[in-house]
């Protein structure tokens, strides 16, 4: 075992493993992202740094995830407009273990598995808490933010109030049945958003 390490210096094969172990001292440089100031004196440091805080950001909140996998899981949860709604009708809460493929009915269900199959604590923070967007919850399904959203509902004649013909019900010339607890064929329902 000697001779062979002998062997191979001699040849120069391990100068270049004593050349790594000698790392040249490097005057302190920042971290290229606006608005980080970390500083660093190991490129080593750097690729730690730049890894876990910002090669997995979210383009839509800023925010840094440790994987790709989490950082899918976010965009999919927080800022998929249908992920609410397919939520209603099949399991969409992914399980935060990258190797494993469960998936849930809702995030309470999600972290119970976390905590009893992946023997995660029981009070990490699994999910924050979603902020309110102009006095809508962000993530609520659009027929909640719809039900939130005030309106003003007013009855007009058809004769009274010009619409464009998209918004006209049927034309006048139309024979429809219609139950007599509903505004006639010339009345409808104007919708106003706020």
């Amino acid at each position: 075992d000697g001779d062979v390490h002998r062997h191979l210096y001699l040849q120069g094969v391990l100068t270049g493993l004593t050349e790594v172990a000698e790392r040249p001292k490097v005057s302190a440089f920042s971290c290229h992202i606006s608005g980080c100031c970390q500083v660093f004196d190991t490129l080593e440091g750097y690729e730690h740094h730049y890894n876990t805080l910002h090669r997995n950001v979210c383009s839509f909140c800023k925010r840094s995830f440790p994987s790709g996998h989490l950082l899918d899981i976010h965009i999919s949860e927080w800022h998929d407009s249908l992920f609410q709604v397919m939520a209603e009708k099949q399991n969409m809460y992914r399980c935060l273990v990258e190797g494993c493929a469960e998936k849930f009915k809702s995030s309470e269900d999600r972290k119970e598995h976390l905590v009893t199959a992946h023997l995660y604590p029981a009070d990490f923070r699994f999910d924050r808490p979603k902020k309110m967007k102009s006095g809508l919850k962000h993530g609520s399904s659009p027929a909640a933010q719809a039900a939130a959203m005030p309106m003003d509902v007013s009855m007009e004649t058809s004769e009274q109030f010009q619409v464009d013909p998209m918004e006209v019900g049927p034309s006048r010339s139309m024979e429809i049945l219609q139950p007599a607890a509903r505004p006639s064929v010339l009345e409808k329902r104007l919708y106003k958003s706020r």
